[in-house]
């Protein structure tokens, strides 16, 4: 182990030798790099505004665009930094955000300069439009860097298109996407990357657990992907001939960056407040005491066996488990153990991200196949180069494709992590396939070529055949909601006056974007008693409904036709409110709102 770890450094510093013995011509090749990877992102811009130029004035987006605009401007306000209240989201139990303030650090910081030289609802627009790209271009650039050190700046600009043409993965950092998905995904990518890294170069731990520690600074959505990647490289960093060196140097940065977290987003009096669906204390000290733990192991290494390590790590692992738990023994049962439980089988459960890669295959066949054969395709092109040249990062690269597969059927929000994890591998075997073709006989190389040509096409027919029937429905069924949540279909609202506002779970953000009115409901687990509310006011029978919708000090019941993303136990009444309405059939105590201009919204008011 001494002799592999002597190995590890002294290969980091002949690098680092390497690296400095000419720093301006390495300087010039990364702004190179920078600037392709800026030019492929141009062009995706550029594509967006020329397939859709009005997307962004006409479409907030999905809910948690609207959303993380609606907490910028409420900072913009003069809320405190440590305030994540959303008071017009909830009604009575206003919203306190779960979402960490670091990503709208950058967007505020960016709207106060464009609005020096803009009106404050077009520098909105311009925020939409280049934050995500500025994101995208950063996380090629990365990507890009992890494939030059691999293989050289050929494989390096071969990584950039395939970044920038990644659809599945791309979909997160299309212009005006400015929720934390994106920020998360580079995080995460960019963190497993170097960790795998880290095998052949002990000094990109330190980098590889900045990036997962920022990550889940900024959300939990990578949590399980994370960790899954650090305890297999615990496991592989104890196989013979490997060191926790690296391993120990990433834990170390990751409970640095997530104490930084903590300390500069928690407000002073509620830093020993543990939540499990956001960065607080319980997660630093469990981080601490893992990275401890590795430390301790990697410094012994020479007078330990095998066992002895493993037993090591495994009792520090309890012990940061039992002190997590300590804290907030509820966030042992994961992230959403904080949640009403009523709230699972009326909406929670039917929320898409959180649902299995064959929920997604029984409405999107195409879009499942292609995420499993990329993910597939990026385990092959791994084991092939891995057999020209067997490095560990490689190895360990190949390993973190394996969990993230997996991973990504449980639950599909992980699938645009892991369409961006094989990249660099896949752009390494398509720049060395001419010449692997061109070696080959000549008669072996027109068949694979024949072949790669005849098997693309008939996984292209093959696909177009799955998808007819349940993709026309999709779009269908997607179109018919975006239609309710179109700016247009909103701006009648806007001249409402200010009032409480019931209506489907998913309308909350965009009525409080767009309008003056306040929602009851917003699709986030947090408001688990305010959707409960509303659920029940618009699926139940008129007299209950009236009853509820004073209780909750309503002034405004809205429908739209197409919108209804919650789902009761039950059949729901014959007369259920959401369905009188529907009909244009409102009960007494209910009177219709004539609008402005047309719109698939339907909004009633409450009689007083």
């Amino acid at each position: 182990m001494a002799v592999a770890a002597a190995g590890i450094r002294q290969h980091g510093r002949i690098r680092a030798r390497a690296q400095g013995a000419r720093p301006e011509a390495a300087r010039a090749g990364r702004l190179s790099l920078l600037a392709w990877s800026a030019l492929g992102v141009a062009l995706l811009g550029v594509s967006h505004l020329l397939s859709d130029p009005a997307r962004l004035s006409t479409f907030l987006g999905d809910p948690d665009d609207a959303t993380r605009m609606i907490e910028v401007r409420e900072w913009m306000a003069g809320a405190s930094w440590f305030d994540l209240t959303l008071p017009r989201l909830g009604g009575a139990h206003p919203l306190i955000s779960h979402w960490s303030r670091i990503i709208d650090a950058p967007l505020f910081a960016l709207l106060q300069i464009l609005e020096l030289f803009m009106p404050p609802a077009q520098a909105e627009l311009v925020v939409r439009f280049v934050w995500p790209l500025i994101l995208l271009c950063a996380f090629a650039y990365l990507i890009a860097r992890e494939t030059e050190l691999y293989s050289g700046r050929i494989a390096a600009l071969v990584s950039i298109a395939l970044t920038v043409t990644c659809m599945l993965g791309v979909v997160q950092f299309w212009p005006g996407r400015i929720d934390h998905h994106n920020a998360m995904i580079l995080c995460a990518v960019t963190g497993i990357l170097r960790l795998a890294r880290s095998f052949d170069d002990a000094d990109a731990g330190w980098s590889a657990g900045a990036f997962l520690g920022l990550g889940l600074a900024i959300g939990y959505e990578s949590l399980a992907l994370t960790a899954a990647c650090l305890g297999a490289a615990a496991i592989f960093a104890m196989l013979p001939g490997r060191s926790l060196l690296a391993l120990s140097r990433a834990l170390v940065t990751l409970s640095a960056v997530l104490a930084v977290g903590v300390a500069a987003t928690v407000p002073p009096d509620r830093l020993f407040v543990s939540h499990c669906d956001a960065l607080s204390i319980n997660l630093v000290v469990l981080c601490a005491i893992g990275a401890l733990g590795v430390c301790i192991a990697s410094a012994l290494e020479p007078r330990l066996s095998l066992a002895s390590r493993l037993a090591l790590l495994v009792a520090t692992a309890v012990a940061g488990l039992v002190t997590y738990g300590a804290f907030e023994p509820a966030c042992l049962a994961g992230p959403f153990a904080q949640v009403e439980p009523d709230l699972f089988p009326i909406w929670l459960s039917l929320v898409s991200e959180t649902q299995s890669v064959l929920s997604l295959g029984s409405r999107a066949p195409a879009v499942a196949a292609v995420g499993v054969l990329y993910i597939g395709l990026g385990i092959y092109c791994g084991l092939r180069l891995l057999r020209a040249e067997p490095r560990d990062s490689l190895r360990f690269h190949i390993v973190a494709l394996a969990i993230a597969l997996p991973l990504s059927a449980w639950q599909i929000k992980l699938i645009p992590y892991s369409m961006f994890l094989p990249i660099p591998l896949m752009a390494i075997w398509l720049t060395g396939l001419p010449r692997r073709l061109a070696t080959a006989p000549a008669g072996r190389g027109l068949w694979m070529a024949a072949a790669v040509v005849l098997l693309s096409l008939g996984f292209v027919s093959l696909l177009s055949k799955l998808t007819e029937p349940t993709t026309r429905e999709t779009v269908a069924q997607i179109e018919a909601t975006q239609n309710c949540l179109r700016t247009k279909a909103l701006e009648p609202l806007a001249s409402l006056s200010p009032g409480l506002a019931v209506a489907d779970v998913t309308l909350g953000p965009f009525l409080v974007s767009l309008t003056r009115l306040d929602a009851l409901s917003a699709p986030y687990h947090r408001l688990g008693r305010s959707i409960i509310a509303a659920h029940r006011i618009l699926h139940s029978s008129p007299a209950e409904a009236e009853r509820l919708l004073r209780e909750t000090g309503a002034t405004y019941v809205i429908t739209c036709q197409g919108l209804d993303t919650t789902r009761s136990q039950g059949a729901d009444p014959a007369d259920a409110l959401q369905t009188l309405l529907l009909a244009d059939r409102p009960p007494p105590f209910l009177a219709p709102v004539v609008l402005s201009a047309p719109t698939p919204l339907k909004v009633w008011r409450v009689k007083s």
